[in-house]
């Protein structure tokens, strides 16, 4: 009978006491009651759920589902309603497959099987993207289209303006020597072991040691990225704003904290990463928010990008800065919009601090990671395109990342830069006083 412990996946059984919601079905006064739980919820009690006959569906961050053959995916599918709708604001995170995996909940069958939809679309180029994009926001024929896009500029034209800033600086010695040994053991790296040495170098990039023993100087000093954050951060304080900063690597948040707290006099600063409960971040949100009320002046909040990229509003921000970079545009917008969101009336800043090998320049991993993303950044705006870490880009930042670098008297940050928005197709900012350039 229902209403016994424990969870419907544990037995098969239905555990949930549902009568009153189907009396209410039966005596048609359904339409007044509304059910609202979250994918796990969903998954631990399948069973019982799926005896509901429910009018509509919603399923938000849809993209949850983005695995077809989970017990999470099969649980929403047995879901029994008449109308079903997701929302999401990355249909594709991963692989072009995630989106079949969406409207196979949603439409199941609209774009066919998932073995002739990956035959068409499991290898993403400009011409494959933008027919599924086709397929998927335009009607076809006397069917409307399967999907509706909306962007933030036309929902929300008033939001304020979001500026861009590089902050390319040369590597010190000893993280540009940690560079090339990573870049050397790249070209000598075989098999699976080359992903591994790709991340060595996108580690190195940050910082070339996390080693606890230098003085908080030296551990800034040794990097060309923090050395340019800390830049831009005494700037954020003198005008008494207050900032985001997003680091990927444990190691280096908790350094970080300890190096900003005393650096700036702050009693403390917050960290939010993946091992952070959610009720202390709420309680952290709260905290940082609360200057919306009573502005207490320059402040900061250190983030991971994967486990802050979604639900947390910090509009008592007004910059961003990014000491790590996923190769996800997708992950870094989503960190963005934490601050440029609805009920912010500031002009946001977002900083991108860069740093340049002094031989390799423009071949340098920030200069190649960059360009990535802003090709993928453009296409998606175009077409539906895998935001994610693909296989294909991985074979692209090693390819670039083993050439080599051509012999130039030049200063190595102008080159780089000078060449980096040649690639990307747009012309060179004037550098500012400080080093920066606006970038799109």
């Amino acid at each position: 009978m229902p209403g016994k412990k424990g969870r419907d996946i544990d037995s098969g059984e239905q555990k949930l006491d549902l009568r009153m919601l189907h009396e209410a079905i039966r005596n048609r006064r359904g339409q007044r009651f509304w059910v609202l739980t979250t994918y796990s919820t969903l998954t631990n009690y399948q069973h019982s759920l799926a005896t509901i006959e429910f009018g509509a569906a919603v399923f938000d961050e849809i993209q949850a589902l983005k695995n077809p053959g989970t017990l999470r995916s099969a649980a929403a599918r047995a879901i029994n309603a008449d109308f079903r709708i997701g929302l999401t604001g990355t249909p594709i995170e991963n692989a072009s497959a995630d989106l079949w995996a969406i409207m196979d909940q949603l439409c199941a069958g609209s774009l066919g099987t998932l073995k002739e939809f990956n035959a068409a679309y499991r290898t993403p180029d400009e011409f494959n993207m933008s027919d599924l994009h086709r397929r998927v926001f335009e009607s076809q024929g006397s069917l409307p289209a399967l999907a509706m896009r909306r962007t933030k500029a036309r929902v929300a034209p008033y939001l304020p303006d979001k500026i861009r800033r590089l902050h390319p600086r040369p590597m010190p010695p000893v993280q540009a020597k940690a560079y090339e040994n990573a870049r050397l053991a790249l070209a000598e790296a075989g098999g699976n072991t080359r992903l591994k040495v790709l991340h060595r170098i996108r580690t190195v990039s940050a910082h070339p040691s996390m080693a606890l023993t230098v003085s908080d100087a030296t551990f800034v000093e040794d990097s060309a990225r923090l050395d340019a954050a800390f830049t831009v951060l005494r700037r954020v304080a003198d005008s008494g704003e207050r900032a985001l900063v997003f680091i990927e690597h444990r190691r280096l948040q908790q350094r970080f904290v300890e190096v900003a707290r005393h650096e700036f006099g702050l009693d403390r600063i917050d960290l939010i990463n993946g091992n952070t409960p959610i009720r202390q971040r709420q309680a952290i949100v709260v905290r940082f928010q609360r200057h919306l009320k009573q502005d207490g002046g320059f402040d900061l909040l250190v983030l991971g990008p994967r486990a802050a990229g979604t639900g947390l509003t910090l509009t008592a921000a007004t910059h961003v800065v990014h000491i790590s970079r996923w190769w996800n545009p997708a992950v870094e917008e989503q960190c963005n919009d934490r601050v440029h969101r609805i009920g912010q009336d500031r002009t946001v800043t977002i900083h991108v601090p860069m740093a340049i090998h002094p031989e390799y320049r423009e071949l340098s991993f920030d200069c190649v990671l960059h360009e990535l993303m802003c090709r993928k950044r453009k296409l998606a705006s175009a077409a539906l395109w895998p935001m994610g870490d693909t296989g294909t880009d991985v074979e692209e930042l090693e390819r670039r990342l083993s050439r080599q670098a051509k012999s130039c008297t030049q200063d190595p940050v102008v080159s780089a830069m000078q060449d980096l928005f040649v690639r990307i197709g747009e012309p060179l900012p004037e550098f500012e006083i400080d080093g920066s350039l606006n970038a799109t």
